[in-house]
């Protein structure tokens, strides 16, 4: 009988778990390829998460190849009610972007679902990968209690600009060579009239 009855109360937990395991933090697009020089944005995203009421993590990232900008606070956790936000300290020589933090203010719940978190705008600077990941995440939920959240990062692959190949070089330099009698001859005439 007790078999039975503890048997029954795990199966009632069962998809509250679920709800917990689940849950996922992630920088979004995992993969994208942007050229030198561009300026775009990477989102923070929360999936599959239960009563999330406050959140703070460091975000990671190779220096040599990105430069960050900003930091904006996404949409998701104001669902909740007024937040607390606090955009974080960016290092770009260390490549590093800390103290990311947003925490609802009067709200009695957290917020359950999926949506973005933060955004953040870089620079690409030089060719190459930059893995961009999410370290000392900490998230709790509208009791104070740790919630477990994986974490999953990107890598931003930066081409480089176009560069003509010498012998296009030399063949446009040579083309203009010969186009050069034309042009004065032009204005020779030009002048006399």
């Amino acid at each position: 009988m007790r078999i039975l009855g503890l048997t029954a109360i795990l199966w009632l937990l069962l998809p509250a778990a679920s709800l917990w395991a689940d849950a996922i933090i992630s920088v979004d697009p995992p993969a994208p390829s942007v050229s030198t020089g561009q300026t775009f944005s990477l989102t923070v995203d929360v999936a599959g998460v239960a009563d999330l009421y406050g959140y703070q993590f460091d975000l990671y990232f190779n220096p040599t190849v990105l430069s960050a900008l900003s930091v904006a606070e996404g949409s998701f956790l104001a669902e909740g009610g007024p937040t607390i936000f606090l955009p974080g300290t960016i290092d770009d020589v260390g490549g590093t972007i800390t103290g990311n933090a947003d925490i609802l203010q009067t709200a009695v719940s957290g917020v359950t679902g999926s949506g973005t978190l933060l955004i953040f705008s870089f620079q690409a600077l030089s060719p190459g990968d930059s893995s961009v990941q999410i370290a000392n995440l900490l998230a709790l939920n509208s009791f104070g209690e740790g919630l477990v959240l994986d974490s999953a990062g990107s890598v931003v692959t930066v081409a480089g600009a176009a560069v003509p190949e010498p012998a296009t070089v030399l063949l446009l330099l040579m083309g203009t060579a010969r186009l050069f009698p034309v042009f004065t001859a032009l204005l020779t005439r030009r002048s006399h009239l």
